[in-house]
């Protein structure tokens, strides 16, 4: 193995080196390192070399290193790499992503402060990988209507590792053609999260095979800008028999109401991606809201609006039953309610009669239907379906003495 040198020996000539890159580009007046005719720097020239992770040893294989989207290689002569032109950005103080990749280890990612004013120096650890368990994913991300390269993309891999069933994330940035590898992922099954600044994260479920197995096949994203815009279209129903709702007003995120035509459809233009707020409301029904993740080719959406009823809801009826109180003098004065699960809140409420009936109009969804009757409570988890659909029977049997 070859001893760290980096603040010692290499030292001197790698700031004589900088020293000439920066004459040069000063003389020149171009290098990338300054805006001709202002003065003001937007990139500056970053060195990173690359340690075993709890030793002061170089790496044995050269590492791919790629900072603000700027790739080069260590060698192993030398033991690090100068990286030019590195963008500073506009965040203060400024930074850039860093990725480091090697056969044999583990990949490093980090968040890397520059110096704005002279080079900036990185000592990288990284982890030794087993070949035997993990494996090494490349591809590229791009943006899915131009197909342009997305710089500084981060690409994550989670997955476990066997037999210690520990969870393990390594994740690596994209350099300026988009492209990405990253090793030392547990081989198996692993989720990969695709985000970049601007864009709609994407996700994949992936299969690694283990490097001395052989190679994973490339996997490519094509990201959603989050400033696109579409066009969502539907229609609206009532929600028991279907019918159409002609009339009703409809609003999909911070677009201007529509109203829906003769036949129930609706068509609302330039809509944002993403999850968008839907709001729906037609005289004689009740409001309906939800959100939705808007994304092209999304499916036409299908608003099925709840007539008003009466509380307690009485006939119509979408959940009905029988509550039998064991030890009371009969079965009436049970409080049964409905609470929709996905938000956590009741959309129904009613009170058994004497032969313990009870009748609830609520739409469809996931509900825990309760029971309670003073101290004493039971309950159980239903699924209502659209269509005009109604569960029947749901019965509870309670003993209250």
């Amino acid at each position: 193995m070859v001893k760290r040198g980096f603040v010692k020996s290499n030292l001197l000539a790698i700031l004589g080196l900088v020293g000439c890159l920066a004459a040069v580009a000063h003389l020149a007046g171009c290098g990338g390192v300054s805006t001709e005719g202002t003065g003001e720097q937007v990139t500056t020239t970053v060195i990173v070399e690359c340690l075993i992770e709890g030793s002061e040893e170089f790496l044995d294989v050269p590492a791919d290193v790629v900072v603000g989207g700027v790739r080069g290689q260590t060698n192993l002569q030398d033991n690090w790499v100068i990286l030019e032109g590195v963008p500073l950005g506009s965040a203060s103080p400024p930074q850039q992503p860093l990725t480091a990749t090697a056969p044999g280890y583990v990949t490093a990612s980090q968040t890397l402060t520059l110096n704005e004013f002279s080079y900036t120096t990185a000592s990288v650890p990284m982890t030794p990988a087993d070949p035997d368990t993990t494996g090494t994913v490349a591809g590229t991300v791009t943006d899915v209507d131009t197909g342009q390269p997305l710089i500084n993309a981060l690409v994550s891999f989670e997955g476990t590792v066997v037999p210690a069933s520990d969870t393990v994330l390594v994740k690596g940035f994209t350099d300026q053609g988009g492209f990405y590898v990253v090793g030392g992922i547990p081989a198996g099954s692993v989720e990969v999260a695709c985000q970049a600044v601007g864009y709609l994260e994407d996700a994949a479920a992936l299969t690694v095979v283990a490097d001395s197995v052989g190679e994973n096949d490339r996997l490519n994203f094509a990201l959603f800008s989050g400033e696109s815009t579409i066009t969502v279209s539907g229609q609206v129903l009532e929600i028991r028999t279907e019918a159409v709702v002609a009339g009703a007003t409809v609003q999909i995120g911070d677009q201007l109401p529509v109203v829906s035509e003769l036949d129930g459809s609706f068509s609302v233009s330039g809509v944002g991606v993403g999850e968008q707020p839907v709001l729906a409301s037609a005289e004689g029904y009740d409001d309906y809201y939800t959100v939705i993740n808007v994304l092209p080719g999304i499916e036409p959406l299908r608003i099925l609006l709840t007539e008003f009823s009466p509380q307690p809801p009485g006939d119509p009826y979408t959940i009905t039953g029988r509550v039998t109180l064991l030890g009371a003098p009969d079965n009436s004065g049970a409080v049964v309610t409905a609470l929709e699960l996905d938000r956590g809140v009741v959309l129904g409420q009613d009170t058994t009669d004497t032969d313990g009936y009870y009748y609830l109009f609520v739409p469809p969804g996931d509900y825990r239907i309760e029971v309670t009757y003073g101290d004493h409570t039971i309950g159980r988890e239903v699924e209502l379906l659209g269509g005009g659909r109604v569960l029947e029977n749901i019965n509870f049997t309670l003993t209250v003495n």
